[in-house]
Formats: C-alpha cells, structure tokens, sequence
C-alpha cells in the first residue's frame, strides 16, 4: 500500500540569475522577465512519476521530476510510487511573468570641423563619429545633418560602416548603420565649401531603434568661424589717399588679432597686437614683405594666415 508520509511532495524552485524570489507560509512566488524561464523540481521518496498542475488543470507530458515554466500562473505537482498510489499535492508555487528586458544603447556623436582657418570659397572637411556606449547592440541606427545655407555640399567620403547620401532638396545628409555594435564607433567626412563668413553653426543627430538612456549625447553642433577677410597682395602707400595702408577687411569680426610683417631675410619690420588696418609701410622699401596674421575667434580658437605682400609705392 502506497505510503504517503514517505511520498511526500515539496517543490524546490532552482532559479535564474534575474529571477525575484518570495516565500509566505507554504506558497513561494517567483517574478522572472519577459522571454525568461525557471526550472521547478519535485522533492520526492520512492516516487516513480509526477505530474504537474497549471492552475488546477493537469498539464499534459509533464510527468518528470524538474518542470521548464515558460508562462505565468500557479503551479503544483503530485507524484506517484510504482503502485501507482498518488502523493499530497504539493504547495504551489506561483510563477509571474514580469516585462521585457528594456534593451538600451547610448549612442553618443560628435561633429567637428577641421581646425585649419577657412575663408570664403574654401573648401573643408566636416568629421562626424558616432559610437554605441552600450550596454546593449543598436539597430537601425540614423544620424542626419541638415547642411545650413551658408555651407555648399561637395562629397561625402563613403563610410567604412553603413551608408549615407545627400538630399539636396532638403540639404539634409542621412547615414544609416544596420548595427552598432556595443563599444562600436564609426566615422564619416562631408566635404563643403564655405558660401558667406561668419560663425557657421552645423548640428548632427543620431537615433536607433533601441530605447537611448542618455539622449543628452545624441546630438552635437560645430561653429566653424568662415573668414570674410580676404588679404591683399599688395598696397601702394604714396599718399594719394588711395591703398595707402595694408587694410584687411573683415578683420574687424573678430574678438582680437596680431600681425606681424617680416622682409626676405627674416627680420620683423612691423608688429602689433590688435591691429586697426593702418600700417602703412613707413620708412620701408618697395618690395614683397611676408606677413603673419593671427585672429582670434568668438569660440576662443586663434587661427594662423600666412602670405605676402607687395609694396609699390610709384603707382
């Protein structure tokens, strides 16, 4: 005859690591997330079979010792002895199925225009990287910039990862990467040419599909200084009233600047810090003189122009 206090049924529950575990009185509960699953195993003597019970219904082929639940609900089991005399049904155990994992990725990106100075016409380089911070894969990656009027497109220089094209109808460049992997970066160069002077503000964006936890680095915006100095080659300072003084235009745009003038063998003939376009070659020669001419920017950056000039003074 079966013996039930040597049939005795308990479940041991045998958690995953991301399983919440609680017990009162003889019911446990567990939370496991969405797409998870936790193992319940029956603690029996002389048991030969078991069955398992989903919310009071038999749960059909669950017959073993150790039970997989993939949904929620409660469940208990009974076991049987070779005679085939059923046990106590076990305390149940309640199995709640929590949300799905939210997968995120923290992309990050950044813009930055070469550094070199950059006048009107010109043309220069635009660098934009963007790279996944984790913890997770980004998928369906996106990252746009909208060129600003002041800006002409010329070439996208083709990425190693993704793809990008420019819409010239909306001056707008779109560079898409199936996959960013966790710790991954990318980098794309745009070619422009520079239209008007000025500060040229230029802001790129990223998106992905997957939910971001910091979108305070999803985007970032370049101001690039376009000079609208353009620096003459020569000068007559013969006092008609006319050319008489190296005057830039222009220079007066920005925050600070220094000049310095130099003759053919490398002796300074003329510097000043903060120069007011009045120099006017006093007690020099005719002749091309070598000029260094540093500006400082409302981003605080100075920029170097190098060049001659020629000074006539019998025209």
């Amino acid at each position: 005859m079966f013996n039930r206090k040597t049939n005795f049924v308990s479940s041991l529950l045998l958690l995953s690591a991301t399983a919440g575990f609680a017990q009162s009185g003889g019911q446990q509960t567990v939370t496991v997330p969405q797409g998870s699953s936790v193992k319940l195993k029956a603690n029996s003597v002389n048991a030969a079979t078991f069955q398992w019970i989903k919310d009071g219904a038999a749960i059909a082929g669950a017959t073993a010792a150790d039970y997989t639940v993939l949904e929620g609900g409660k469940y208990n089991v009974v076991s049987f002895n070779a005679q085939g005399c059923a046990s106590d049904i076990s305390d149940p155990v309640v199995v709640n199925i929590g949300p799905a994992p939210v997968l995120t990725a923290d992309l990050m990106i950044s813009k930055n225009a070469e550094s070199r100075a950059v006048t009107i016409n010109d043309t220069f380089e635009y660098l934009i990287q963007v790279k996944n911070n984790g913890n997770a894969d980004a998928t369906q990656v996106k990252i746009r910039d909208i060129l600003p009027e002041e800006l002409i497109f010329q070439q996208l220089i083709t990425p190693m990862l993704g793809f990008a094209n420019y819409t010239p109808g909306n001056r707008t460049i779109l560079w898409e990467i199936s996959k960013l992997d966790n710790g991954q970066m990318a980098d794309l160069r745009i070619k422009v040419k520079a239209a008007k002077p000025g500060i040229i503000k230029n802001t790129a964006t990223v998106t992905a599909f997957e939910t971001d936890p910091d979108p305070q680095n999803n985007s970032a915006t370049d101001n690039k200084p376009i000079a609208g100095i353009i620096i003459p080659n020569v000068f007559t300072p013969n006092g008609d009233g006319l050319n008489d003084t190296f005057k830039i235009p222009g220079l007066e745009l920005y925050e600070a600047n220094e000049l310095t003038i130099v003759n053919r063998w490398g002796g300074t003939v003329y510097d000043k810090k903060g120069y007011t376009n009045d120099w006017a070659a006093t007690g020099l020669n005719e002749g091309t003189y070598f000029y260094l001419l540093k500006v400082k920017t409302a981003t605080n950056k100075w920029e170097v122009y190098k060049g001659y000039v020629t000074i006539l003074r019998n025209k």
